[in-house]
Parts: structure tokens; C-alpha cells; sequence
């Protein structure tokens, strides 16, 4: 007499071939004493205690049948491993065994056990998984740790964005372009006296314009307007402390280069309607120093009488002044200001123009003075901008100049181009009150026109 087959046992279906009675009835009495309806919950208990429920549909035709099937694996419980598992053709690679292997059970103990077990784990049962699954030796699995809170001082020090003002090395900077106009007063004090009294130079430029007398007071006019207007853009930027000392550390550079060339090399009058101060054959260190002190309290322009000392040709410091404040335009003044810039670039141009109508200077001082400017601009800012150009190496030859040492104890704190952001230049506390003022004006100025509109 033939046994009854065991109804926990499942014989696999293959596809392609039509299932036997037998087959289709131990399969609908296995699928119907398991088969459960689930519900899919959003709440964290749910999820860490059960994976994600997949089912897919099989593709019927003809004869061939595909039975779906629903995977439960437990997260972590020795019980729920043991559970049911349903293999067939389509689906036993997604549980990671071979297709058409039926492991054997034990009928005496699984047997019973899958039949009485619930299919969801209980209360006790997740809470014995979610520990588990704290306690997991997986690299991938999720660890929490507990962060110390941060205070707003350290939220501050860790923005990228934050620039330290570093008024200490401003100051230094100060100190450094006085040595330099300092330098170059001196220079020009000894200078005067080694001024060969001989007709002008040969310049194409200077023999074929008309002379201008007027031209170095206009020339000196545009200059001032051009460094204050330089002057303001700087206040209103944010980070104006970095600027000053980018431009003074530069400036001194061009006063140190400017005391050395017009010292080494000493031009005739390229105007020689112009009164130069008698030179003495018995020059003592007393009346250097008078010559010095008068040309630094006219600020080293003709314009207020004090400029009576001739021989500051090479290069020009009227041409380097107004190349240095359409620079300091052009680089931090908002981009949209395109009229701003333009105005800036004729400014100097013209003031370069009516230097020269003048005879203020010969030509070669105004090109020497503008490429020495510029070219000592972008490359600082070139250094600026880039981190790697900021360490020595084989990479950078740059660090061969003389004043690089300098930049980078100027720069070390410093990454990248400076935002062009603008502030008022003036105490917290006074922007506070002034923001406040100018808020109460404005409500009292609605509130007056609606009531004049009523």
C-alpha cells in the first residue's frame, strides 16, 4: 500500500512540463495552510525586524505554470531561518540556492514546527532581532554614534567661507610700503644731484606731440580721483583688511624697484621748461634730509609746489599709480559694474595721455612702469589663487622672486580668490543702529503715505 506523501514536503514544478495531479494538489494544500495576508508598514518596528517583501508575477502560457511565491527572511533569528522557503524554477537564484534541489527535512521536528509558527515575527521576536542587528559583525550594517553638539563659535571657525581679516599683517604691510615711499623720497633726494644738465633725450613720441604745461596738472587730477575712487571700493568690500595688504605689500615692492632704477640710471630733464631746485656741490646729510621731508609732505606730486627735484624718471610713479587703481577697480568691484571699470580703464588712460603732453616723463617710463605694474599684479594674484603655488617645489618657479616669502606668510591662511561680498566700513554696533533707523524711516514713510492715500 502506497504512503501518503507528506503535505509539508514540496516537489519542485519545472517549466515546461504539465504538473500531475498530485503535484497540483500538494502544492494547493502546502500554499494554502502557509499562505498568510501581509500588510506593509511604514513604522521603523516593522523594518528593522522583517527585510522587504518582493513578489513578481510569472509569465503563463499554454500549459506551462509558474507558482508565485513570497519570501520572508528573518533579520537576524535562528528561528526564523528555519522557516518555509519556496524554490522553483524562476526564483531559486533570488534565494541563493541551486533550481530544482529540494533540501530534505526532517519530518519529525520542521514539520511540525514551520506548521505551528506564526509567519510575522511576534513583539519579542523583533525586539531579540533589532538587538541582533545592533550587535552584527556586517561592515555595512548602520552604526549610530553620538555627536558632541557644536556652538556657533565652531560652526563659524568650520565654514569654508570664512576669511580671517588678520589686522596684524595689514599693519605690517603699512609699515613696509612707508619703508619703500621712504626709499624712494631718499633716491630721489641723492638722485638730484647726479641730473646731467643736457638737452632732453631723443623719444618719438615726445618729438612729435606739442608740449602741454597744463598736462601734469590735469594729469595729476585723474590720479587722485582714480586712487579714491579705488580707495572706496576697497572700504565697501567685506574683506577689505586682505586687500590693504595686498596692495601695500605690492606698492612697496614698486617703491623698492623704483628707488633702485632711477638711482642706478639718471636721465636728463624731458621738459626743460621745468624748475628744478639749485643743486649744491656741498650737500650734507641735514639738507638730505630737508629734501626728503619736503617731498613727502607734498605726497610726491608737482601739483601743491613741493616736487622741486628733478631726476625720478625711471619708471613713472604718476603712470605706476594710475595702472595700480584701475587694477584695484577691475579685480574687486562688483563684475556688473562694467561702466565703473570703463570709467576707471579712461581715467587712467587720459591721465597717462596728458602726462606725456606734458613731458612729464619720457615714453620708455610709462611702458616700463605699466608692465612692471601689471605683471607684478597678476602674478601675485596668480600665487594667491592657487594652493599648489603656495609651496616650493619643482613644480613652482615662481618661488625664485625675492618677495615670495613674504606672500606667502601674507596668503598662508588664505584659499582660493576672495568673495566679492560689501559691507559698510564701520562697527557692528553702528551698522546695527544705522539698519534700524533707516527700517524705522521706511515703515514711518508707508505708514505716512497711506495715510495720506485714506
Amino acid at each position: 500500500m502506497m504512503s501518503r506523501p507528506n503535505r509539508m514536503m514540496y516537489t519542485p514544478i519545472t517549466r515546461g512540463h504539465k504538473p500531475t495531479p498530485s503535484q497540483e494538489s500538494n502544492t494547493l494544500s502546502t500554499m494554502s495552510e502557509v499562505s498568510c495576508t501581509t500588510t506593509l508598514s511604514m513604522e521603523s518596528e516593522v523594518t528593522e525586524g522583517c527585510m522587504d517583501f518582493t513578489e513578481e508575477e510569472g509569465e503563463s502560457n499554454g500549459s506551462e505554470e509558474t507558482v508565485d511565491t513570497v519570501g520572508v527572511v528573518g533579520a537576524g533569528n535562528g528561528e526564523l531561518e528555519k522557516r518555509m522557503k519556496s524554490h522553483n524554477s524562476d526564483y531559486g537564484s533570488y534565494y541563493n540556492s541551486p533550481t530544482g534541489t529540494v533540501v530534505p527535512q526532517d519530518k519529525s521536528t520542521d514539520g511540525d514546527t514551520l506548521h505551528n509558527s506564526p509567519l510575522l515575527p511576534t513583539s519579542e521576536e523583533e525586539d531579540s532581532a533589532s538587538d541582533s542587528a545592533n550587535k552584527s559583525d556586517n561592515p555595512m550594517d548602520t552604526v549610530k554614534l553620538e555627536m558632541p553638539p557644536v556652538t556657533q563659535e565652531q560652526e563659524a571657525t568650520y565654514q569654508p567661507d570664512t576669511i580671517p581679516g588678520e589686522p596684524l599683517k595689514t599693519l605690517l604691510s603699512a609699515l613696509f610700503l612707508g619703508t619703500g615711499f621712504l626709499a624712494t623720497t631718499a633716491s630721489l633726494a641723492f638722485t638730484h644731484e647726479r641730473v646731467p644738465d643736457m638737452q632732453p633725450l631723443p623719444d618719438i613720441v615726445l618729438d612729435n606731440i606739442k608740449h602741454q604745461s597744463w598736462g601734469l596738472d590735469v594729469s595729476e587730477y585723474l590720479l587722485m580721483i582714480s586712487t579714491i575712487s579705488a580707495l572706496i571700493v576697497v572700504l565697501l568690500h567685506s574683506h577689505r583688511l586682505v586687500i590693504l595688504r595686498r596692495i601695500w605689500l605690492l606698492l612697496g615692492i614698486l617703491y623698492y624697484y623704483r628707488a633702485l632704477t632711477m638711482f642706478v640710471t639718471v636721465l636728463p630733464k624731458a621738459d626743460e621748461t621745468y624748475t628744478c631746485m639749485p643743486r649744491k656741490n656741498d650737500t650734507t646729510a641735514l639738507d638730505y634730509t630737508k629734501r626728503v621731508l619736503t617731498i613727502i609732505s607734498g605726497g610726491g606730486l608737482s601739483i601743491n609746489g613741493k616736487h622741486i627735484y628733478c631726476g625720478d624718471y625711471i619708471f613713472s610713479g604718476h603712470t605706476m599709480t594710475l595702472t595700480m587703481g584701475y587694477l584695484v577697480i577691475k579685480q574687486y568691484s562688483p563684475r556688473r559694474f562694467i561702466l565703473l571699470h570703463w570709467a576707471s580703464f579712461l581715467t587712467s588712460l587720459c591721465g597717462v595721455i596728458f602726462l606725456l603732453l606734458s613731458r612729464g616723463h619720457y615714453t620708455i617710463d610709462v611702458l616700463l612702469a605699466y608692465y612692471v605694474t601689471s605683471r607684478i599684479w597678476w602674478i601675485y594674484h596668480t600665487l594667491a589663487h592657487n594652493q599648489q603655488l603656495k609651496y616650493r617645489g619643482e613644480h613652482n618657479f615662481l618661488d625664485n622672486m625675492c618677495w615670495w616669502h613674504v606672500f606667502r606668510f601674507f596668503e598662508t591662511e588664505l584659499q582660493g580668490p576672495l568673495p566679492r561680498r560689501y559691507s559698510l566700513p564701520l562697527p557692528k554696533v553702528v551698522q546695527r543702529i544705522f539698519c534700524h533707523n533707516i527700517t524705522r524711516l521706511c515703515c514711518q514713510t508707508s505708514v505716512s503715505r497711506e495715510i495720506f492715500q485714506t
